[in-house]
């Protein structure tokens, strides 16, 4: 900043060589968020003493290293939404001329705001500068020149409407301050409405500096300024009286705070300031931008997207006042911007075919490639644009496609923190989290200030059960990104991990008598948040119930046990205990082991197994139990599993069962797809006749299709709706072969912090010891993180 200042104060033709030498010079520099390096400065007033102001605009963009293109088009690694904050600053002028400011090869000058027209009863400063428009200032509009002088003496029309002018142009190009110092010098010019609304701007003009050092910087004071703005502007909003000649500067102080809120992770106090907007009112797109990225932060997409919707039909119209309008805020959030966030709202709404709608009109609006230079910012926009079309064809399904496009762009611009944490994302929801994990420390090696890389990591972590390292990551964060949606996502689930955790399990079926007339089960567990991140003890509680032909039977078993999670090894332990007439102690416990991403197995015991048939327990029956399997799995696209099952049982009957099955995804649509499963199977007994469904050998295969639609979605709020159809044929040793068809509907419900809904109901035709049965089931799973 002093280095612009000080570049104008040396320039040749600087504004400094128009003014008198005789009278001191003054220069109010204001860093401005726009492109250019270059300081460029218009005079706006002249006060009393015989000073001259002028409003100095240097930018403090870091320019960006230039990268290779993407599909032919050169490309720059995007920007970070970090830029430096206005300061007013008053410095002294020397009287001498000095040379003329050097100006950038990259960008062209910037060109100051002007100052706006002095307020009539039609429009005041704060109306105008609260209004719509492009954040850019407009270029041509006419600058306040030297002549414009303070009246000393005088009290003519002519005069007054002179300092007016220059006070607002002061207020209204970066020198807020200085203009409410000059104004409340002059009560007889500027009513307390007119002090409100100059100090609201300079209220935003705090707001602007603070948020710009929010994006600047990772320390833990990076919310210093930001806080003093939030309290300078509620402090303001009290003061304000409750009159409708109040009521502008109260609306452009709602959407200044509702700014400030958001910027600084106050999402509900953001939400809550934008409500009380009267909705006829006119609001700054970066107001729209804020409480849009509220809503989302909140899981209200469909607000999110009514707002930013707002923002760009409101950018894409042209301002009322365009000497005003942008400056305030800068050129933070562009059009591309606005639609981008737009394009995620509707995503989280599964409103897919809206969304490429939206990409469609970012590609339309991007400048033919043959008239790039490799500087041109329209570069990042292009890098912007082909990461977010390889996201959308990631969500509707066209993941192979969407994956190659993420790779092209890696290969073109290999240093991108955006791409490579795109890439990762989509690496981590494919199911491979190694993968992912080792693609976001990758990126942290390069970028070790990455917010979402860490986050990501944090993410990966939690679902690799490396909750030490997510321990860390956690502590890391502490609160010093609480307005950062990746973090508050990982946070999220962490929170959920630490959690104590409930899941009951009920299941039910009627009709077939072989088995049973009616049978249904109640399966509960209470899970302890972690002890030490990796340990955790539950409670356990099983209770079965059966009318059968033979009698009715209760089967309850309680048990106590701990699990230990790290990394690839779970491991599982418990004591149980049955109740009643033929109750046992027991304990069961398994062990599981992850290779990679896609291989793991499963060993585990169980020493009074609640498996075995309920005419079983009827006739005093128990078992004992072991299993084993080997499992593939590449992400939800297809898996496979082999498994085998022994039991022995207490009345000598030797169990055993061996399964085969594999899923392939043969269909995807956006928010359909169709999976095709292929189930193998055959069991054994060793004792014939006996009193429960038991045969001396049976073979089972059946084809199961699944079509799978998201019929609702709202950010982390969804419904999923399976239906399953299934036809094979079942082969009992001694009774032949026969059909078997099935269907069945779920519905799977997701609502906040991780609370989970499955049910299902269905049907099932089958044949046991060569009589038919016709079935009804039900089942239901619920999940509750407390």
């Amino acid at each position: 900043m002093l280095l612009s200042a000080y570049a104008v104060l040396e320039s040749k033709n600087g504004f400094a060589q128009e003014a008198n030498t005789a009278k001191p010079v003054v220069f109010m520099v204001a860093l401005a968020d726009n492109t250019s390096s270059d300081p460029v400065a218009h005079p706006v007033m002249t006060d009393a003493g015989g000073s001259t102001v002028y409003a100095v605009l240097a930018s403090a963009d870091v320019p960006q290293s230039t990268v290779s293109d993407v599909a032919g088009v050169a490309v720059t690694e995007p920007s970070g939404r970090a830029a430096a904050a206005p300061v007013a600053t008053l410095a002294q002028a020397p009287s001498s001329p000095a040379p003329e400011p050097v100006v950038s090869p990259k960008t062209e000058p910037t060109i100051a705001p002007a100052a706006a027209p002095p307020p009539t009863s039609a429009s005041s400063p704060a109306q105008q500068a609260q209004g719509s428009g492009p954040t850019q200032p407009a270029p041509g509009t006419a600058p306040v020149t030297p002549e414009m002088q303070l009246p000393t003496t005088g009290n003519g029309p002519q005069a007054g409407e002179d300092l007016r002018h220059q006070i607002f142009g002061l207020a209204t190009s970066g020198g807020a301050n200085r203009a409410l110092e000059e104004a409340k010098k002059r009560p007889d010019m500027f009513s307390a409405v007119d002090l409100a609304e100059i100090e609201e701007l300079a209220i935003r003009q705090e707001v602007r500096g603070g948020r710009s050092k929010v994006r600047a910087m990772s320390s833990v004071d990076r919310f210093d300024a930001l806080d003093g703005a939030i309290r300078h502007a509620e402090e303001f909003d009290k003061r304000l009286p409750n009159t409708p000649e109040y009521a502008q500067v109260r609306t452009s102080l709602a959407g200044d705070r509702t700014v400030a809120y958001a910027a600084r992770g106050r999402m509900e106090d953001a939400v809550a300031v934008f409500e009380t907007i009267p909705p006829n009112a006119e609001v700054s797109a970066e107001a729209l931008a804020s409480v849009g990225d509220a809503y989302s932060y909140l899981q209200q997409p469909a607000k999110s997207e009514v707002v930013y919707r707002r923002a760009v039909q409101q950018t894409l119209a042209k301002p009322s006042d365009a000497a005003t309008l942008g400056y305030q805020y800068g050129s933070h959030t562009r059009l591309i911007d606005l639609r981008e966030g737009l394009f995620y709202a509707l995503t989280d709404q599964n409103k897919y075919a809206q969304a490429h709608q939206v990409l469609e009109d970012i590609r339309g609006s991007l400048p033919p490639t043959k008239n790039l230079a490799p500087t041109d910012p329209a570069n990042d926009d292009y890098l912007r644009y082909y990461r977010l079309f390889a996201q959308y064809q990631i969500f509707i399904g066209q993941t192979n496609e969407g994956m190659a496009g993420l790779q092209r762009l890696e290969e073109q611009v290999p240093f991108s923190a955006e791409v490579r944490d795109a890439q990762a994302d989509a690496t981590l929801g494919l199911g491979h989290t190694r993968s992912a994990r080792d693609m976001y420390v990758a990126t942290l090696t390069d970028h070790p200030d990455n917010v979402e890389a860490m986050a990501g990591l944090g993410r990966a972590s939690l679902a690799l059960e490396d909750y030490a390292n997510a321990h860390r990551i956690n502590t890391a964060f502490d609160n010093t990104f609480p307005e950062n949606g990746s973090v508050r996502n990982f946070q999220r689930d962490y929170k959920a991990y630490r959690a104590p955790v409930l899941t009951v399990e009920v299941n039910g079926e009627h009709g077939a008598s072989k088995l049973a007339d009616t049978q249904f089960s109640i399966d509960t567990t209470l899970y302890s948040p972690p002890i030490f991140d990796n340990w955790r003890v539950f409670a356990h509680t099983f209770y079965g119930h059966a009318v059968t032909d033979i009698g009715t039977v209760n089967r309850t078993r309680t048990g106590v046990g701990g699990d230990y999670r790290s990394g690839s090894l779970n491991v599982t332990g418990e004591v149980t205990r049955s109740m009643g007439g033929d109750g046992r102690t027991g304990g069961n416990g398994e062990v599981s082991y992850a290779f990679n991403d896609y291989l793991s197995a499963s060993v585990g015991v169980d020493s009074d197994s609640n498996s075995l048939p309920m005419k079983a327990y009827l006739n005093h029956i128990w078992g004992k139990t072991a299993q084993a399997s080997i499992n593939f799995n590449d992400g939800d696209r297809r898996s496979a599993s082999l498994s085998y099952t022994a039991a022995r049982y207490s009345d000598s009957n030797f169990n055993q069962e061996i399964a085969l099955s594999g899923t392939q995804r043969v269909f995807t649509a956006a928010n359909q797809l169709v999976n095709v499963s292929l189930n193998l199977g055959t069991s054994s007994n060793t004792i014939n006749n006996a009193a429960y469904y038991a045969p001396a050998r049976d073979y089972a295969a059946e084809v199961v299709a699944m079509h799978q639609w998201a019929i609702w979605r709202s950010g982390e709020k969804s419904l999923v709706q399976r239906v399953y159809l299934t036809a094979g044929a079942y082969n009992e040793r001694g009774f032949g072969t026969s059909p078997e068809l099935g269907a069945r509907i779920e519905h799977n419900w997701t609502f906040s912090h991780d609370v989970t809904l499955r049910y299902g109901f269905g049907v099932l035709s089958h044949a046991y010891d060569g009589s038919r049965e016709f079935s009804e089931l039900a089942y239901a799973t619920l999940t509750v993180p407390f």
